[in-house]
């Protein structure tokens, strides 16, 4: 059958061919003619692509395990419908597929049950989208500076999806992979032994779209929004060898939030967990001054009784120069105009020497700027002292800024969601916030082969890195 396909369709093309090479001459113009071949080749693959679907959704042996699986989620073969099904190229098939709905508990009345194409969404299918389909639109969306631009962009890829439909795609997508967050970025073969483990911490900034409440006032045609701005919280986790250098082998790791910091740091313990700190050396969080970062990361080391002798915390020093500069700036203009003390202090702050820095402190000024630099000490310095040890980290290797979080606020969250003019309600920034963390990461393949491969792996358990996703099978179908 799949034969007698594509020698149609071959049929047809080389029918066409002599029609496309007189106009080619004709007209010169190439890109119409190669508009034209490929959606002929288009076609062709979405027929091949059609029988070789069909075939599959009504073998006997695929349609069995279907009903093995479908009896773990309490769900039972109704019969066989008819549903379209979008390609990768933008192309739509219309197939025979099993139509699986919820049993019915015993003693109740019938209810109308939702059910669902279980075979598609085994193939890796989204609500009848393929993965490879739902990548592309989703990346679009990502990237583009808005869903009316993305709209244009795929509109010339013959991808005709209106702004609606690519933001439930997104929705879609986010809505598959949060159930496994943390554990669907991972490969599973990622080599930790012996390694130095960076997490750096930080807050970005965006507005939230929030309804005012109340009546509509008279003449006014909608009710209004307020825009407060907020702070999502994000994390990356990259790994160092023994020599401080950047080991490339391994992406880095990027997610956020828009919850507050306590669902940051129960986010970060979910990628913890499937990393498996055990097999790190050491482990360095890295930060600015925000106590809210310090008190969870204290919190977090506890919880996990991470020994305290493997564990750094570090302070981006160029933070720490900007509050110290605080203190400079309270010194007599004579003494900042010859800027020795000054250099003294900066030499200090990267020695660790913070009694030194004190003292000098407390010797230097007077009145209202004492109190006032004295305040900013123990807010400050004083309370993250073994965090300020620069020159012992230089020689261990552990790493004194924290620009790899800093660029990734840059990227994930500034460039798409801070941009002017831009509001978001919260649940599509923490849709926005979690798919920009992965593409941006360098692991968006990763991520969508896992959720595609989903259900296929619950199904049937794969040979190679299935390990990665069963522990947790369980918790998703329940979710799902």
């Amino acid at each position: 059958m799949l034969e007698r396909i594509v020698q149609d369709q071959v049929t047809a093309l080389l029918a066409q061919q002599e029609e496309w090479f007189r106009e080619l001459s004709q007209h010169f113009d190439f890109a119409a003619l190669e508009a034209k071949v490929s959606e002929a080749v288009n076609c062709l693959g979405a027929a091949v692509l059609k029988a070789a679907l069909s075939a599959l959704l009504m073998a006997p042996d695929f349609i069995q395990a279907l009903k093995d699986f479908g009896g773990r989620l309490g769900m039972r073969l109704k019969g066989y419908r008819s549903v379209k099904v979008h390609l990768g190229s933008g192309q739509s098939v219309e197939v025979v597929a099993p139509y699986f709905v919820k049993a019915a508990p015993k003693g109740r009345r019938r209810a109308r049950r939702q059910g669902s194409y279980l075979g598609l969404e085994v193939l890796g299918f989204l609500r009848r989208w393929s993965s490879r389909l739902v990548s592309e639109v989703a990346q679009a969306a990502l990237l583009c500076p808005s869903f009316e631009v993305a709209h244009a962009v795929l509109e010339r890829r013959g991808l005709g999806l209106d702004v609606k439909t690519i933001r439930g795609l997104c929705r879609t997508l986010f809505e598959q992979g949060r159930w496994l967050r943390g554990k669907l970025s991972l490969t599973g073969t990622e080599q930790l032994a012996g390694q130095t483990l960076v997490i750096g911490i930080d807050g970005g900034r965006l507005r939230e779209r929030r309804r005012k409440r109340g009546r509509k006032k008279a003449g006014q045609k909608r009710q209004g929004y307020h825009t407060d701005w907020k702070e999502p919280k994000l994390f990356t986790v990259y790994v160092l060898n023994n020599e401080g250098q950047v080991v490339k082998s391994f992406a880095p790791l990027h997610d956020a939030t828009m919850q507050k910091h306590e669902g940051l740091f129960a986010l970060l313990e979910r990628y913890l967990d499937a990393l498996d700190l055990t097999r790190v050396a050491r482990s360095v969080f890295c930060g600015d001054g925000a106590p809210w970062i310090w008190s969870g990361v204290e919190a977090l080391c506890q919880r996990r009784g991470l020994d305290q002798e493997r564990v750094y915390q570090v302070i981006d020093y160029t933070h720490a120069k900007q509050n110290l500069q605080e203190l400079i700036d309270l010194l007599p203009t004579r003494l900042q105009h010859q800027g020795r003390l000054a250099r003294q202090w900066r030499d200090w702050l990267w020695q660790g020497d913070l009694e030194a820095l004190h003292q000098s402190l407390c010797e230097t000024l007077r009145g209202k700027k004492k109190a006032h630099a004295l305040n900013k000490w123990d807010n400050y310095f004083a309370r993250n002292h073994k965090r300020l040890q620069y020159a012992r980290f230089r020689e261990l290797a552990v790493p004194c800024g924290s620009g790899c979080v800093e660029s990734a606020i840059r990227r994930v969250i500034n460039l798409r969601l801070k941009a002017p003019g831009t509001f978001w309600t919260p649940d599509m920034a923490e849709c926005f916030l979690f798919l920009r963390s992965q593409l941006l990461s360098g692991r968006w393949d990763t991520f969508i082969h896992n959720v595609a491969r989903l259900k296929a792996r619950l199904l049937r358990p794969l040979q190679n890195n299935s390990s990665l996703l069963e522990p947790q099978a369980d918790e998703y179908l329940q979710a799902a």
